[in-house]
């Protein structure tokens, strides 16, 4: 399975999450923290420890979106509301 480098894998999650802010940076070479937030309601939301290498493949990408997406609707509902990729999710 192809390989996706980290900047790379943050360039998706960029995409995926827009139009929130978001900041990915490696907490060490075996995690990462990611932050979102919203420019109009200074809403934010830190994930930290995400499990992450220097490599990905695109099924732990997906996996990382995920393991994001679970963190926003448990701690910032309203982000995960507006967030444009996830309005086609919503009931």
């Amino acid at each position: 399975m192809a390989k996706i480098r980290f900047l790379d894998a943050a360039a998706l999650l960029y995409n995926y999450f827009q139009p929130l802010v978001v900041q990915v940076s490696l907490q060490s070479p075996t995690s990462m923290v990611v932050r979102l937030s919203e420019k109009e309601s200074q809403t934010s939301l830190e994930v930290r420890d995400i499990p992450c290498r220097t490599s990905l493949t695109p099924t732990e990408v997906f996996a990382i979106i995920e393991q994001i997406e679970a963190r926003i609707r448990l701690d910032k509902p309203e982000l995960f509301n507006r967030h444009c990729v996830n309005k086609a999710r919503l009931p």
